[in-house]
């Protein structure tokens, strides 16, 4: 797979992701720490942190954990 391929790869599964799983991520989130703001947040620093270790080790078998 050509670098350019696999970072497709990584850029779909996390919009993927994100289309599925955002607002039960923020939810869970929120109920944790009673913040919407930091919740949010929280999920962005998560999603951002998610994309960065995805494109150097591969994507997970299960994604959204």
């Amino acid at each position: 797979m050509t670098p350019n391929a696999k970072s497709a790869d990584v850029t779909q599964a996390i919009a993927s992701v994100y289309r599925a799983e955002w607002g039960r991520i923020v939810a869970t989130l929120i109920r944790l720490v009673g913040d919407f703001d930091l919740a949010e947040e929280a999920a962005q620093e998560a999603f951002t942190a998610a994309a960065s270790q995805w494109h150097s080790s591969g994507i997970p078998a299960l994604p959204r954990a």
